[in-house]
């Protein structure tokens, strides 16, 4: 009888103990969602004060704590040993470009390093899809090579953060994701599939891109999608849509992207980040040229993938884009005269 009395109070016990975890779960998520909505409300009254040209919402990570947030950057900007790559040819460059855009769409989809500080083997196999996409000319292609073989194999970073070195995609490179799909650990290279070496996609040569506005478009329209990175700041982690610049917030850490475009007009870069599509404008952001400067840096530590000859296969395909675009003004400009005729016929 004593016995189980025991074992009553004891399942009584236990029981209590979980519900009042659920509910301390309860309550701090709570909390969490009305402190970020009170930062976010602070965040867009800034923007507005500051006439920044962007929007803060709830995104996937506004609701994390400032540790979780941690796991989501994780860039070293040591200085990698890399020749400059090579100037930009003595043409006038375009006064936009998007890479999804340039005569077909030479960025694949948007993925998800979920909580693990890999962005550097995320922004450079997004540039090696990109590479790929380009050199073997099959725009829209569904490729999706693994983040994991960069993250567990390559030896230049782990889940607590690594380098832009592109080395390893020089002298192996990358399987597709079924080879070693994505765990969000650092993992063991022994787990990839047997045989994956023989399935790889490399780049021919590699250099390092100036810091500059000049420097970052220029490399973009020769060698297409660039690895680079910036740092982040709490406010970005409640961008919604818009021309990012910073407002406020303390400095999380650096941050691994990928540039895929700019624009001269309103003044900003395109890229594409890995929070998934939830986070930004469906995974992607744009941020002014003016976070080049301090405190954000955009544009450091980027990198542009070349041919064995360290020539860009880029530059081709936004020629053929300009010529046809340039053929379809002259087609226009000789048909006009004809269409203003039928205008005023009466």
């Amino acid at each position: 009888m004593k016995r189980i009395k025991e074992s009553s109070i004891f399942t009584v016990a236990f029981v209590a103990i979980i519900i009042l975890f659920f509910d301390a779960k309860g309550f701090s998520q709570k909390k969490n969602e009305e402190n970020a909505k009170e930062t976010i409300d602070t965040i867009q009254a800034l923007i507005n004060q500051n006439h920044a040209k962007w929007v803060a919402g709830e995104t996937s990570l506004s609701n994390l704590s400032w540790n979780e947030w941690q796991n989501y950057v994780g860039l070293s900007f040591d200085l990698v040993n890399v020749p400059p790559i090579a100037d930009m040819e003595d043409i006038e460059l375009p006064p936009s470009l998007d890479w999804r855009t340039a005569g077909g769409d030479y960025v694949t989809e948007i993925r998800s390093q979920a909580k693990c500080g890999s962005c550097w083997a995320f922004a450079m196999t997004g540039a090696l899809e990109s590479y790929v996409l380009l050199s073997e000319k099959k725009p829209g292609l569904n490729l999706d090579l693994s983040e994991q073989v960069m993250l567990s194999c390559s030896g230049i970073g782990s889940c607590k953060g690594g380098r832009l070195n592109a080395s390893y995609l020089e002298k192996t490179g990358l399987p597709p994701e079924e080879f070693y799909p994505y765990t969000a650990t650092d993992g063991a290279c022994s787990t990839a599939v047997e045989g994956w070496q023989d399935k790889t996609y490399k780049i021919g040569d590699w250099g390092s891109v100036s810091q500059s506005l000049s420097s970052l478009k220029s490399a973009l329209v020769k060698y297409g999608p660039l690895a680079t990175a910036m740092m982040v700041y709490e406010d970005f982690m409640h961008y919604k849509s818009g021309i990012y610049s910073r407002v406020t917030g303390k400095k999380l850490g650096g941050h691994a992207v990928l540039l895929i475009g700019y624009n001269d007009e309103e003044e900003y870069f395109i890229v594409k980040n890995s929070w998934s599509e939830k986070w930004g404008e469906e995974g992607f952001f744009k941020i002014a040229y003016s976070e080049i400067k301090y405190p954000v840096y955009f544009g450091l530590s980027a990198i542009a993938y070349a041919d064995k000859n360290g020539e860009g296969i880029a530059l081709d395909y936004y020629r053929v884009a300009e010529k046809k675009s340039f053929d379809a003004d002259k087609m226009w400009m000789r048909a006009a005269p004809a269409f203003r005729t039928l205008l005023n016929w009466k």
